[in-house]
């Protein structure tokens, strides 16, 4: 008898509404994977409704929470029970309507605290029966991760996990950085796999062309201390008597609120970066389309990625692929993730704003230099990360059978990075 060719199911509670980092990854992966002749299926928020253009997915409604809504007063309110449990039952539930098999994939790539929590119930019932493949990644590291304020800490959970005999075989960890997964498996004590993103659908077709002479740095996502943004309107002051007024630089910054609203630190740096002219400082304060979004990026030159160390170390970036995946400069913090994403000179990593308006003049005063830098960057990177080779790990994985965690060795002293693909 045949072998049915496998189903990957893109998993994902927190995918509402079809805009956002969230949709745009569900819809990366579905294209790498119908490039290979995989048929996919969506497990989504109950809210969500498809685009009409988006038939060629079967969609399937099953998640009530998403790993945001602890993040709302109205919506935390109404959160009840064991939050695990619910998003188990409801993945159960999704399961049994699509009739998925042993041989189909099931992949949740932003994997959150309930998440984890629920999976020592999974595997226990995964004994009883025949139950698909389940891979879980995230972009988070353990202090970070929505949904860990609840019921058991996650240490406490992937102890529990750590000797089930299903791990490697049945259920596999993934994390978006190399660094995050080194992190994980060194910590808990068993395999957690790198995945980086793959690029963004199409993000190589129709670029605009850089024939201005002035510099556009821009600023993506939420206005978010984290991120930097506390440190923009010292930049932007610094560059504007000599550099702006000329029309050597300008800045496009997104300020729109994050869940929580704006802080009032947030309000004041917002508040300073209105009162320059429009065409040295333009703000957009609200959420854009994948159109707008896309629009701003291809327009830029280079990419602020200005993040807390501290923060942003371990942890990925969406902006900062997207950034380099379409041949942007990108300016960024030492010793964060994004900084070790720059090649080929095609972007700088600084410690304070006295570097970081350094290198913005030597951005602006060689322009066609760094361009060139970051368009060889980009090629590099959306050759070693495409979308299908994403897919091929995760659909592949179990063929490759299980591995031993590995540790750092006692004889030279690390691990080697090449074993965080195996």
């Amino acid at each position: 008898m045949t072998t049915p060719k496998p189903r990957l199911i893109v998993a994902d509670p927190s995918l509402a509404d079809a805009r956002g980092h969230h949709f745009a990854l569900s819809l990366q992966i579905t294209r790498g994977a119908q490039l290979q002749g995989i048929e996919t299926i969506w497990f989504t928020h109950k809210d969500f409704i498809a685009p009409d253009w988006l038939d060629d997915v079967s969609v399937n409604p099953v998640f009530s929470i998403t790993m945001y809504d602890s993040y709302h007063p109205e919506k935390k309110n109404k959160l009840q029970g064991d939050l695990d449990q619910k998003l188990l039952g409801e993945l159960f539930e999704g399961i049994l309507r699509s009739r998925l098999s042993d041989n189909d994939h099931i992949y949740f790539h932003t994997g959150f605290g309930d998440l984890y929590r629920a999976m020592p119930t999974y595997l226990s019932l995964m004994k009883c029966g025949e139950f698909p493949y389940l891979h879980i990644c995230t972009p988070y590291e353990p202090e970070a991760m929505p949904g860990t304020d609840q019921g058991n800490t996650l240490p406490a959970v992937f102890g529990n996990m750590r000797n089930m005999s299903e791990i490697d075989k049945k259920l596999f960890f993934w994390a978006e950085t190399p660094q995050l997964a080194l992190h994980y498996t060194l910590s808990y004590r068993f395999n957690v796999r790198a995945l980086s993103l793959p690029p963004p659908i199409g993000i190589n077709n129709n670029k605009l062309q850089h024939d201005s002479g002035t510099l556009t740095a821009l600023y993506l996502g939420a206005a978010r201390e984290e991120k930097g943004f506390l440190r923009l309107s010292e930049i932007v002051d610094r560059l504007y008597e000599h550099y702006g007024c000329t029309g050597k630089i300008c800045f496009v910054i997104q300020c729109s609120p994050q869940i929580i609203g704006y802080l009032p630190s947030i309000k004041l740096a917002i508040e300073k970066l209105s009162g320059y002219p429009e065409s040295y400082v333009k703000l957009i304060d609200s959420v854009m389309s994948e159109d707008e979004y896309h629009s701003q990026l291809l327009a830029s030159d280079v990419v602020l990625l200005m993040y807390d160390k501290e923060n942003y170390r371990i942890r990925g970036s969406g902006i900062a692929v997207e950034a380099i995946s379409s041949d942007k400069c990108i300016l960024t913090t030492k010793g964060t993730f994004c900084a070790g994403l720059i090649s080929h000179g095609g972007g700088e990593a600084v410690e304070g704003n006295d570097e970081a308006v350094a290198m913005l003049l030597k951005m602006a005063e060689n322009k066609h230099e760094y361009m060139q830098r970051a368009k060889i960057q980009g090629e590099e990177y959306r050759k070693v990360n495409s979308v299908t080779n994403y897919v091929s790990r995760i659909i592949n994985q179990p063929k490759r059978g299980y591995s031993p965690a590995f540790f750092p060795s006692t004889v030279i002293g690390h691990v080697s990075p090449s074993l965080l693909s195996l």
